[in-house]
């Protein structure tokens, strides 16, 4: 504890990267939920508060990569700590890009978008736990991790699913609509589940 002062005073703590990681992925999760919300309700206040949440998080992240050119230490690889804040972005970008196309297109929601919908919201949540507890309590996220990866896999059994029953259909204009969205559904699960390699590189190099 002595030594651990000692270095603090001689090197006083300018950047807090966990804290930046914690605000950018509980900002992605809030716009998930929100998403997830507006999905169900096709409330007008939680398809601003998504955009709301998009510019949040850019504004954190934006933090996060200006603190990282500048900062002389980081408390893990700076490449690790980069890369996982740009995987989070990319899902809160698929985000934005279903909640446009669904209303652009005036998609009917069906069963498929609702589950895929409340299956990210839950990644997103549990990502959020995870980074929540990465700079204290790290060996205590592999739970979350399983959860996570869970969910990704859930959602590849859906999105094939999906495919399945809309391909039985004989509208063509209808089919290319809803794949459009099944697709950045999968692709947002994807980034998810990339975050979450990070994730578990970085608390492993850190155990």
């Amino acid at each position: 504890m002595k030594d651990s002062s000692f270095l603090d005073r001689m090197f006083p703590k300018k950047y807090d990267f966990y804290s930046l990681l914690i605000q950018q992925s509980k900002t992605t999760y809030d716009g998930i939920s929100n998403l997830e919300s507006w999905i169900k309700n096709k409330n007008d206040s939680d398809y601003n508060d998504v955009f709301a949440n998009k510019a949040k998080a850019d504004k954190i992240r934006f933090q996060l990569e200006k603190d990282l050119i500048e900062a002389f230490i980081t408390p893990f690889d700076r490449q690790d700590l980069y890369t996982i804040s740009i995987e989070i972005n990319k899902i809160m970008s698929c985000t934005i890009s279903i909640l446009k196309t669904i209303k652009t297109l005036n998609i009917h929601i069906d069963s498929v978008i609702l589950s895929m919908s409340n299956l990210l919201s839950l990644g997103a949540l549990e990502l959020s736990d995870a980074i929540s507890i990465l700079e204290k309590n790290p060996s205590e996220a592999q739970s979350k991790i399983e959860r996570i990866r869970k969910s990704e896999n859930s959602m590849e059994d859906i999105y094939i699913l999906g495919l399945f029953e809309l391909y039985s259909k004989n509208d063509t204009i209808m089919i290319l609509k809803y794949r459009e969205i099944y697709n950045y559904f999968k692709d947002a699960a994807m980034y998810l589940d990339s975050a979450v390699d990070i994730y578990h590189r970085i608390i492993v190099r850190l155990s």
